[in-house]
């Protein structure tokens, strides 16, 4: 079979081109044959038997209007029906699937912005308009979600379909599960001693490419407000492309500023997650967190919020959700309960991660797309 798969931009880094590179590789590895649509590819090749179409998008137009006109000659493509099965991996209408990586915009925007600012925003304008052309009937778009917040939405939103939508597995590299030992000992202290974290130091890490919507700032501000016998022994780690004067900032406000490493994008998030002694997350919007999965599997406890996709695997594995509406109080709370408590829980999300399969997303996904449109 043929697949031709859409996506806006593809670099190494996001998960959504995490889970695109994976199904391909899924796909190409089952003997098929694989055409992305994107207006930049930006990283590795893809697998032998990958055809990659570029359009390029205009510096002299807006992300939103790029959008547009990217959904406009994706629509012309499939004008073309050289292929059996269409993905759409971003929000663009017309595809047979669409793979829903985000969480439903017009929840999440009208939960932040008044009806009357959205009125006027050209953004969410444009990206309302392609999630409305994608999950409201008479659309025949099958929608692989990747949590059960998005069908609720989903069908709250638009009236979508039951029959339309389905839910798709975790979609972890396994390399990500945790080594056995000595080496995931060697590996722990490799990288605590490249970061200057002693053996009786708490490091706690924070992944994150937006300060804002991964609660990067409730993560620091809670950290700030510990006891100072407690404070001293911690060490932040921040992975993920943030703002470096933003992030500053905020650890200055929160007296932090020498107990900090910026580590920007990294390839070796696993390393980095062996490394620490807590994962904090406490997102604003995160429509799964793939990071949270990452996490749980190399043994390390989770903090989280209620409002992640995949938060019902951190409550399982040691119960450690914020639930809506988000208090900073409970935060810290949460947080200062956990801390001596990580030797119990880190046993505890071992004991967990060994039973949960966190990573065939990429193979169920392929299985139903083989069998093509209903």
């Amino acid at each position: 079979m043929k697949f031709l798969l859409a996506i806006y931009r593809y670099n190494p880094f996001g998960g959504l081109q995490r889970d695109t590179l994976r199904l391909i590789e899924e796909l190409t590895g089952r003997g098929h044959e694989v055409a992305v649509f994107t207006t930049a590819w930006d990283g590795p090749q893809p697998p032998a038997g990958t055809e990659i179409e570029l359009v390029p998008a205009s510096k002299l137009r807006s992300n939103h209007a790029n959008m547009l006109k990217f959904a406009e000659a994706f629509r012309h493509r499939l004008e073309r029906r050289d292929f059996d099965v269409s993905v759409a991996m971003s929000r663009i209408p017309g595809a047979d699937f669409y793979f829903a990586a985000d969480v439903c915009m017009k929840t999440y925007w009208s939960n932040l912005h008044s009806a009357f600012a959205l009125r006027f925003n050209p953004r969410y304008a444009a990206y309302l308009r392609l999630e409305h052309a994608v999950a409201a009937p008479p659309s025949r778009t099958r929608i692989a979600c990747i949590a059960q917040g998005q069908m609720r939405d989903y069908a709250a939103e638009y009236g979508t379909e039951p029959e339309r939508m389905f839910l798709l597995p975790p979609g972890m590299d396994p390399a990500c599960r945790r080594p056995p030992e000595p080496e995931a000992e060697a590996v722990r202290a490799g990288i605590r001693g490249a970061n200057l974290a002693t053996p009786r130091d708490t490091v706690i890490l924070l992944v994150s490419n937006s300060i804002y919507n991964k609660g990067t700032d409730r993560a620091i501000e809670a950290v700030g407000a510990l006891p100072d016998e407690v404070k001293k022994t911690v060490r932040l780690w921040l992975v993920g492309n943030l703002s470096e004067n933003e992030v500053r900032k905020a650890l200055r406000d929160a007296g932090l500023a020498d107990q900090a490493v910026l580590l920007g994008q990294t390839d070796g998030v696993r390393d980095h997650m062996l490394g620490a002694d807590l994962f904090l997350h406490p997102a604003r919007n995160e429509s799964a967190g793939s990071a949270l999965i990452e996490a749980l599997a190399a043994g390390l406890p989770v903090l989280t919020t209620d409002i992640c996709g995949f938060a019902p695997f951190v409550r399982n594995a040691t119960g450690t959700v914020l639930e809506s509406p988000f208090r900073q109080d409970e935060l810290v709370k949460m947080l200062s309960d956990m801390l001596p408590r990580l030797d119990e829980l880190k046993r505890q999300t071992l004991a967990y991660a060994e039973k949960e399969d966190f990573c065939s997303r990429a193979r169920v996904f392929a299985e139903i797309l083989e069998k093509g449109k209903r």
